[in-house]
């Protein structure tokens, strides 16, 4: 009889102990990557259009459409999703979508800390001419600002 309390009161008190495990919170992903640039307009692996916001990566590391969240990038720190691969971005290296040449070779080579906020489905969707419409017209915002700033 002491037995079968004694397992009562153990299992009682083992049932708190699994629903706290099961409700407790991951903290996200902190990785160093290697933060180069790239400036080509085309539609990525995702199939999406080019657009700042984006970068390409390793899918092997970070699959397609993963969120990220770069440090340590100056005023290209921020968030980003997953949307292309490179040739060359291969292991911890990112390749961040910029609109021009002269910004993306301003912002060479940088080590940079990347918060992995949600794994992607690595999954491709087909093109979107809507999407690649309106990316086409921010692309072309966002150089007319630079230019603007450049005179």
């Amino acid at each position: 009889m002491r037995l079968l309390i004694a397992l009562l009161a153990m299992s009682a008190m083992m049932a708190p102990v699994e629903a706290r495990k099961t409700a407790k919170r991951r903290r996200p992903t902190i990785r160093y990557f290697i933060a180069t640039a790239y400036s080509v307009e085309g539609t990525g692996a995702s199939g999406k259009w080019s657009h700042p916001g984006t970068v390409a990566a390793d899918r092997g590391i970070l699959p397609l459409n993963s969120k990220i969240r770069v440090y340590g990038a100056g005023k290209y720190s921020g968030d980003y999703t997953v949307e292309d691969t490179g040739g060359k971005v291969d292991g911890h290296h990112i390749d961040v979508y910029m609109p021009s040449r002269a910004e993306a070779k301003k912002f060479g080579r940088q080590r940079v800390k990347v918060m992995i906020l949600k794994y992607g489905d690595d999954a491709p969707k087909p093109p979107d001419p809507e999407q690649k419409a309106e990316a086409k017209a921010v692309n072309r915002e966002v150089r007319a600002v630079n230019r603007a700033r450049r005179k």
